[in-house]
C-alpha cells in the first residue's frame, strides 16, 4: 500500500522505524487481562495496524499535537457538543474525539457483518411476534413478566402492521471484545440507536485530519449506508425519489442529540421537525407549514417511542404529536423505527435470545451475548446467589430504565427469583489513544448500525468507538468521562467513492420558492429582533464606556447628561431625581453597566439578550450555512468566557454579530425564511429608533452641540450626517436622517419602507378583496412617515410631551406594537395538534 510517509520510509532502516514507533507508543502499555486491539505486546504491532503505526511514526509528538488541537477546532467550529443550549451559564460538553482510529480486517468485518445481520433480523422477528400473535410469550420462550410487565412494550402498539411490512427498520448495538479477541454484544438499540450523527462527524473530521493518508487507503466508506437507508426507505413505501415527504422528528435543542440530530438532518436531507410542527387530520399526518398543510409519509423520529403520542400512551411529554399511533394502525406513515420497538432492547432479554434464534431463525446465534442469567431458572438464581453484586432489578422502576446493579437480600432473590436477571462487569478490550501529548490505553466499545433493505439488512461498515479509562465511565452515560473513535474497516477491493446525490432523478420543474413551518418562521422573526435589540444596546453601551473610561471627571463630560437621559430609558440607571443621579454616577455607573453587560438578573442585559440570540440560532441552525454556524459558535465562546474588559467584550461581540448576520443575510435565498427574519430586524430596529428619540425630545435641546452627535453616534448615523452637512449639528437635519430619510439604513423610514415591502410577500391562503390589518398598519405608518414635515423643527421651538412630533411618534410606537402582534396572530399562531382520528371499518358487536 502506498504510505504518506514513503519518502521517509525508504530513508529508515526497520531498526528506526522500530525506534520511532517505541518513541510514539512510549507510555502505552498492554494489559495481560485484556484483548489489545493494536499490538500483541508494546513492542509488537499487528499486522493491519502497522500501515497506520509507520505512518505516524513519521510525525513527531508536536505534530501529532496539532492535529489533536485541530480536531478539536474542527468539532467546536461544526458545533460538536452535547446539548450546548441547556444550561448557557456552563461550559458545553464536548463530545471528545481522539485522533487514532481503531482498524478492523475485512475479515474480521465479515464476521462482524454476518453477526450483526442476523441479530437485526432476529430482533425483527421477535417485535413481529409480540406485537402479533404472541407465540413466544404462549410456548413460554419468554416470561409473561418479559412482555407484559415490561414498560417498553406499548399495549396500544399491539396489532399494528408497520406500512413498509418492517417492525426493525434501524438497528444499532454495542460490542466488546472478550479478552480472547472474541466479540460479544453488550447491549442492543432499537427504539432510538444514537450516534450514527456523531460517526458521520467523526469520520468526516479525521478524513480531512489525515487527507495525505486517507483517499489512499481501501477504507469503506459511510456514504454507501446513508444511501442505502434512504433509497430503501423510499422504494419500502413507493415514495416520490424527489420530494418524498419525510421528516426528522426531534425533541428540539434541548435534546442532548441535537447537533447530531441537525447533522442528519442536513445531510439525508430530511426536513426537521418538532413535534409541535406537526398535526393529525383524519389518520394522516402533516406538517403545519405557512402555505398550509403539508403531507409527512415517512417520520425518522429522534424521541423516545413512550413519548411518541400523549394522547395514546398516557403521558405528559409534549415532543410528539397527539394521535401519532392510531396514523400508525390506519398505515398512513412509516416510522423509523416503529412504535413499540424499544421492546427488543429490554435489558435482561439477552439470556432468551440463543433460544428465540434456534425457534424463530432454526440458527444458532452467531454473535455471543454478554453473559446474562436469568434468576427464574434454577442456574440463575444460583448464580445471582453467589453474585448479589450482580443482580439487576427485573420491576418496571429500575431495572427496564437503566438495568443498574441494586442491593438484593438472598431471601428477596429466594421469594421473587423471576424479579431479577444478573449479569457480570464486562472485560473489554484496550485501544491506544492520543492524550495530547503522548498516547495511553484505554477501554474501547464498538457501536455499529443497520438498516433495513429489501433484502434484509444493511451494515453500516465502520461506526461509532467510545474509549474510557474506567469501566464505571465506559459503560455510563457521561460523555464528559468518554472519548469517541472513528472506526476504519479496510477492505480487499478498490472502494469506489460514493455520493448520496447519485441516483436523483431528473427534476420535474425548477423551484424558485419555498415554504416553511410556522415554528420556523417565529424563530427567524424574533432572531432578527433579538439580534438588533442586541446590536442597539451595545451601540448605546459603547458610546457610555468611551465617554467615562478615560481621564476625565464625570463633570467634565458634557455628554454625559443626555447619556443618562438615555440610560434611564433603557432601564440600565434607575429613574432618580438629579442630585441623586449626580451621586449615582460618582459611586455606582461602572457597576450598573457591567451589570447591562454581564447581569443575570435583568431580562435585557447584553448576555440575556444573546442567550436568547443563541437560543433562537440553534432552533432553526438548519436554514444557515456552515460559515454563518461558525460565527454562531464563536458568539457562544465570548458569552461563556470570563473577562474584566467590557468594552473589549462589546467590540468582539459587536464584530460577531455583525459577522453572523451579513453571513446568514447574503446566504439565505430571499424566500419567506429571510423575509421574517429581515422583518424581525426591520420591526426592532424601528421601535428601538422612534422610542431613543421619543425619549429624548424634551432633553436633546437643552445641550444640542453634545446631545445631537451623541444621538447621531448611538443611532449609527454620524459619519453620514458629517458627510452631508458641513455645518454644526442641528435638530432638523438630524431628525430628518433618523426618521424620515429612506436611503438610510439606520433610519425609521427605512425600516417602514422594507417592512411593506416584506408585507407583500407574505403567503396568503385564500384570494381576498381587501388588504390585510398588517398591510394596512404598514401603508399608514409608511404614509405618516413620509408626510412628516420636518422643515420647521429647531431647538428654538416647543419641544414638550404634548408637541406635534412627540404625540406622533407615541402613536408609532403603538403601531408597531400592534403590527408585531397581526403578523403574530396572522402567521405564527401554533395550530394545535388535536387528534381527529379516521374512521374505524367494521361492525360492532355487543
Amino acid at each position: 500500500m502506498p504510505d504518506f510517509c514513503m519518502t521517509r520510509s525508504k530513508m529508515h532502516s526497520k531498526s528506526a522505524a522500530s525506534h520511532e514507533q517505541a518513541a510514539l507508543f512510549s507510555s502505552f502499555s498492554v494489559s495481560e487481562n485484556s484483548y489489545c486491539e493494536s499490538h500483541i505486546s508494546s513492542s509488537e504491532a499487528r499486522g493491519h495496524w502497522q500501515v497506520l503505526i509507520n505512518s505516524l511514526s513519521c510525525k513527531d509528538s508536536d505534530t501529532l499535537s496539532r492535529y489533536h488541537d485541530r480536531a478539536m477546532r474542527m468539532r467546536q467550529e461544526d458545533g460538536a457538543v452535547i446539548n450546548p443550549f441547556d444550561e448557557l451559564d456552563k461550559q458545553p460538553n464536548s463530545w471528545s474525539l481522539d485522533i487514532l482510529p481503531v482498524l478492523l480486517t475485512s475479515k474480521e468485518w465479515e464476521d462482524i457483518e454476518l453477526g450483526i445481520v442476523q441479530r437485526a433480523r432476529l430482533l425483527e422477528n421477535l417485535l413481529a411476534d409480540v406485537y402479533g400473535v404472541q407465540e413466544t410469550a404462549k410456548k413460554r420462550l419468554l416470561p409473561a413478566e418479559m412482555v407484559f410487565a415490561n414498560p417498553h412494550f406499548l399495549h396500544s402498539c399491539h396489532g399494528i402492521q408497520p406500512l413498509g411490512g418492517r417492525f426493525l427498520t434501524f438497528y444499532g448495538v454495542d460490542m466488546y471484545r472478550d479478552v480472547n479477541g472474541t466479540f460479544k454484544v453488550f447491549r442492543d438499540y432499537t427504539d432510538l440507536p444514537t450516534g450514527l450523527g456523531y460517526a458521520l462527524e467523526n469520520r468526516i473530521v479525521l478524513s480531512r485530519l489525515f487527507a495525505d493518508f486517507y483517499p489512499k487507503k481501501n477504507i469503506q466508506r459511510l456514504a454507501p449506508f446513508f444511501k442505502t437507508f434512504h433509497q430503501a426507505l423510499i422504494e419500502r413505501l413507493s415514495l416520490s425519489k424527489n420530494d418524498p415527504g419525510i421528516c426528522l422528528l426531534t425533541s428540539g435543542p434541548g435534546n442532548p442529540l441535537y447537533f447530531e440530530q441537525v447533522l442528519l438532518s442536513r445531510y439525508l436531507g430530511y426536513p426537521l421537525v418538532e413535534g409541535q410542527d406537526l398535526t393529525v387530520r383524519d389518520a394522516q399526518l402533516f406538517l403545519k407549514k405557512l402555505g398550509g398543510l403539508e403531507r409527512v409519509e415517512a417520520l425518522f423520529r429522534h424521541i423516545s417511542d413512550r413519548e411518541s403520542d400523549s394522547f395514546a400512551l398516557h403521558n405528559s411529554a409534549d415532543t410528539g404529536v397527539a394521535g401519532l399511533i392510531q396514523v400508525c394502525r390506519e398505515q398512513n406513515i412509516e416510522v423509523i423505527n416503529p412504535l413499540g420497538s424499544g421492546f427488543a432492547q429490554s435489558p435482561g432479554l439477552a439470556a432468551f435470545l440463543p433460544d428465540l434464534c434456534r425457534h424463530l431463525l432454526g440458527q444458532e446465534l452467531k454473535l455471543a451475548n454478554h453473559p446474562s442469567y436469568w434468576c427464574g431458572d434454577k442456574y440463575g438464581l444460583e448464580y445471582a446467589l453467589a453474585h448479589p453484586d450482580h443482580v439487576s432489578d427485573l420491576a418496571p422502576h429500575q431495572f427496564f430504565e437503566e438495568g443498574k446493579a441494586v442491593s438484593v437480600s438472598g431471601d428477596q432473590l429466594s421469594r421473587h427469583p423471576r424479579h431479577f436477571f444478573a449479569s457480570p462487569e464486562i472485560s473489554p478490550s484496550t485501544a491506544p489513544v492520543w492524550k495530547g501529548d503522548s498516547s495511553a490505553s484505554q477501554y474501547i466499545l464498538y457501536r455499529f448500525y443497520a438498516c433495513a433493505t429489501a433484502d434484509g439488512f444493511a451494515v453500516l461498515p465502520g461506526g461509532l468507538a467510545l474509549t474510557a479509562e474506567s469501566l464505571e465511565s465506559l459503560v455510563g452515560n457521561n460523555p464528559a468521562e468518554q472519548s469517541s473513535k472513528d472506526i476504519w474497516v479496510f477492505s480487499d477491493k478498490v472502494v469506489e467513492p460514493v455520493s448520496l446525490m447519485q441516483g436523483m432523478q431528473t427534476i420535474p420543474e425548477f423551484k424558485r420558492h419555498s415554504d416553511l413551518p410556522s415554528r420556523v418562521a417565529d424563530n427567524l422573526l424574533w432572531l432578527g429582533r433579538y439580534l438588533e435589540r442586541a446590536e442597539g444596546m451595545i451601540r448605546l453601551l459603547r458610546t457610555v464606556y468611551r465617554r467615562v473610561s478615560g481621564e476625565d471627571r464625570f463633570e467634565d463630560i458634557p455628554e454625559l447628561p443626555f447619556l443618562v437621559v438615555l440610560l434611564k430609558q433603557k432601564g440600565i440607571l434607575p429613574e432618580s431625581p438629579e442630585e441623586d443621579t449626580n451621586q449615582l454616577l460618582s459611586f455606582d455607573l461602572f457597576d450598573y453597566l457591567y451589570q447591562a453587560v454581564r447581569g443575570e438578573s435583568g431580562a435585557d442585559t447584553i448576555i440575556n439578550i444573546l442567550k436568547r440570540v443563541l437560543q433562537t440560532a440553534w432552533n432553526v441552525r438548519n436554514r444557515f450555512s456552515l460559515d454563518s454556524l461558525k460565527m454562531v459558535n464563536m458568539l457562544d465562546r465570548l458569552v461563556r468566557r470570563e473577562s474584566n474588559d467590557p468594552l473589549e467584550d462589546l467590540d468582539m461581540i459587536m464584530l460577531t454579530l455583525s459577522g453572523f448576520s451579513g453571513l446568514a443575510m447574503e446566504s439565505m435565498t430571499r424566500g419567506l425564511g429571510w423575509r421574517f427574519m429581515d422583518l424581525g430586524r426591520r420591526i426592532e430596529r424601528a421601535v428601538n429608533q422612534v422610542s431613543l428619540i421619543h425619549s429624548s425630545l424634551t432633553h436633546i435641546c437643552i445641550d444640542s452641540e453634545t446631545s445631537l452627535p451623541t444621538m447621531l453616534e448611538v443611532s449609527d448615523s454620524l459619519m453620514t450626517y458629517r458627510d452631508r452637512y458641513r455645518t454644526s449639528f442641528q435638530l432638523g437635519p438630524v431628525l430628518d436622517l433618523l426618521l424620515a430619510d429612506e436611503t438610510n439604513p439606520k433610519s425609521v423610514g427605512f425600516q417602514l419602507k422594507q417592512i411593506a415591502s416584506h408585507v407583500k410577500y407574505l403567503p396568503q391562503h385564500n384570494e381576498r378583496r381587501f388588504a390585510t390589518p398588517e398591510e394596512r398598519l404598514a401603508l399608514e405608518m409608511l404614509t405618516g412617515i413620509r408626510l412628516l414635515d420636518l422643515s420647521l423643527a429647531s431647538c428654538s421651538s416647543d419641544m414638550s410631551e404634548e408637541d406635534e412630533l412627540s404625540v406622533f411618534l407615541q402613536s408609532l410606537e403603538e403601531k408597531l406594537g400592534l403590527f408585531s402582534q397581526h403578523v403574530t396572530s396572522h402567521y405564527l399562531s401554533r395550530i394545535p395538534t388535536t387528534p381527529h382520528y379516521g374512521t374505524i371499518h367494521g361492525s360492532l358487536q355487543v
